[in-house]
């Protein structure tokens, strides 16, 4: 943490010459039910706001709240919404209360530190540990970073650790219960008794899903019949009777990927079972155990299906695995295939995730069979056509509209900084920036001596010149002028420093772009970097969003706002 990161000096100077916009950082999970008032929401809210109060150059652009996620793994909704911002340039600050909030993995807290947000440009400033990654002048608090990152991570491991042995001692007895929201479909909880009551709503559907599964039906057309049916899915059924709100329930569908769920688990024999996953280190991804290591607490509560039911439905879902097994090793796939474009296809119609397939040709005349990689609607392929529809398309038709797409990227590159010049030097630019900066010295000018007003009014009221119901009406009315003109001088201030700004935030994107054009292929690197997202809709149409905005739009819009701004500054 002491030493100086190799790309820190180059972003601290740029910055200094720019507006900061910030985005300010919350996180509160189970970690800090120790100190829960010092670390709440609010609270760091407003240590944040404080901190700014007296910062004219930076301003508060967004706020990120991660509620109930753990520091030590960074997968957390707001955080990856943060990340997001700050590689498209919309926010170039992160401000949190103290190192912790950011998280608490050490290695991972110290990527992001060291690495990640100098490489991005981005200040970071730690308020409570009296942190400034632009700062010169905070060399001790950078030197005390590495030990308080390691406390944080020996701290949330420690009560981890506690939490786990609790809950294993319960499992093992027998008296753990899943929350609510997890208590499988076809039961509801019973507190008292500490086991599951049969649902008398949902308990006939668990039974019909069996049965249609042993009677030979696939799990494509079990959802089918539900979905037309109108019988709701366990997580629609949760939204209607109010145990969740989450909107993505409101009209939820039975999936295959649902009904296998159902039709693989003992809990509808009457047996509870624990410990079907776990986590090897805090913070990293549940893995799913073995069968042998599940806690399973036989008759524990009133069954749904007999066993001669259950047992026939394994049967014939391990067959049907085992068919499946066998087709995917005729032939291969090369893994990178399937991982440079993992989780960024999208159906453009519904939204859900594309999923790849291995597909296998016809074997020609000397018996060689082409294998090949292509993806379809995830829904579709799930719940069929009352939830979307086919959008079939090769991988190699994908990867060829990339490259075309990039291509064109790249000459846009090329044009950019030409244009910018071009841009820089007209006479209206010209005029228009002068005209700001003028604009702007001269409410500086107004507020700092509106600050010195106030401060005369404290004197006066100390020499008796002013009582103190004077003084507070002064102060009101002054204090007010005065955000009143810091909130014009940030507003002037931004619109100052805009095309520097375009420029500053299409840099990385354009040397990247230029870059590029040596690269032998596209790879998962290249894709990570400059894709957001892939959406492929009917008729094959693709569509690419880019992590970046278009820097010729943005300069198109700041040359359209000019006349706006310069009349307004000429009333």
């Amino acid at each position: 943490m002491a030493r100086k990161s190799r790309f820190a000096t180059e972003a601290k100077e740029e910055k200094k010459a720019s507006q900061l916009l910030a985005g300010i950082y919350t996180r509160l999970s189970i970690e800090d039910d120790d100190d829960e008032e010092q670390n709440s929401i609010g609270n760091q809210k407003k240590i944040a706001l404080d901190f700014l109060k007296d910062k004219a150059d930076i301003l508060a652009a967004e706020y990120y709240v991660d509620n109930g996620y753990t520091g030590m793994n960074f997968n957390r909704p707001d955080f990856q919404r943060m990340l997001n911002d700050l590689r498209s340039g919309k926010i170039n600050c992160v401000i949190v209360k103290d190192i912790s909030r950011l998280g608490r993995h050490f290695v991972m807290t110290g990527e992001f530190v060291e690495k990640i947000f100098p490489m991005l440009g981005v200040r970071l400033i730690c308020i409570n540990d009296d942190y400034d990654s632009f700062d010169d002048n905070c060399d001790s608090a950078a030197l005390l970073m590495p030990f308080k990152m390691v406390m944080n991570d020996s701290y949330v491991k420690d009560i981890s650790k506690k939490i786990r042995s609790s809950i294993s001692a319960k499992m093992s007895s027998g008296e753990y219960l899943p929350s609510s929201n997890s208590i499988p479909y076809g039961y509801i909880r019973n507190p008292e008794q500490n086991t599951f009551d049969v649902d008398e709503e949902a308990a006939p559907i668990v039974l019909r899903i069996f049965e249609m599964r042993a009677n030979g039906m696939a799990l494509n057309a079990i959802a089918k019949t539900l979905n037309e049916e109108g019988i709701p899915c366990p997580g629609k059924l949760r939204y209607i009777r109010g145990l969740t709100k989450a909107a993505k329930y409101e009209n939820a569908l039975w999936i295959h990927g649902t009904l296998r769920k159902i039709l693989t688990d003992q809990v509808y024999i009457g047996n509870r079972v624990h410990g079907r996953v776990k986590r090897d280190k805090l913070g990293m991804e549940k893995l799913r155990r073995s069968e042998e290591e599940w806690q399973v607490i036989e008759n524990a509560h009133p069954p749904i299906v007999s066993n001669a039911l259950y047992e026939s439905v394994q049967t014939a879902m391990q067959e049907k695995a085992s068919q499946c097994s066998s087709f995917q090793k005729q032939e291969d796939l090369q893994p990178e295939q399937r991982e440079i474009l993992r989780e960024k296809v999208y159906c453009g119609d519904c939204g859900s995730m594309m999923r790849s397939c291995k597909g296998i040709g016809r074997a020609n005349k000397d018996g060689e069979r082409n294998v090949f990689l292509y993806y379809d609607c995830g829904r579709f392929m799930d719940s069929g056509r009352a939830t979307c529809s086919t959008h079939y398309i090769r991988h190699e038709e994908i990867m060829d509209a990339l490259r075309n797409a990039l291509d064109a990227q790249v000459r846009t590159a090329i044009d950019f900084e030409t244009f910018v010049k071009e841009i820089q030097a007209m006479p209206k630019v010209v005029c228009y920036e002068s005209s700001v900066r003028n604009q702007l010295s001269s409410i500086q000018s107004k507020r700092r001596n509106m600050e010195v007003r106030i401060e005369q009014l404290l004197v006066d009221l100390t020499d008796g010149l002013i009582d103190r119901q004077e003084y507070i009406y002064a102060k009101q009315h002054y204090s007010k002028e005065c955000t009143q003109l810091l909130e014009e001088e940030n507003k002037l201030f931004a619109s100052s420093k805009c095309l520097e700004s375009i420029v500053a935030k299409s840099h990385k994107w354009i040397q990247f772009l230029k870059e590029y054009q040596s690269f032998p292929e596209i790879n998962r690197t290249v894709i990570d970097f400059l894709v957001k997202r892939i959406s492929i809709f009917a008729g094959k149409r693709i569509e690419l969003i880019l992590n970046y905005e278009d820097p010729f739009r943005l300069v198109s819009e700041y040359l359209e706002h000019i006349p706006e701004v310069t009349e307004n500054a000429q009333r």
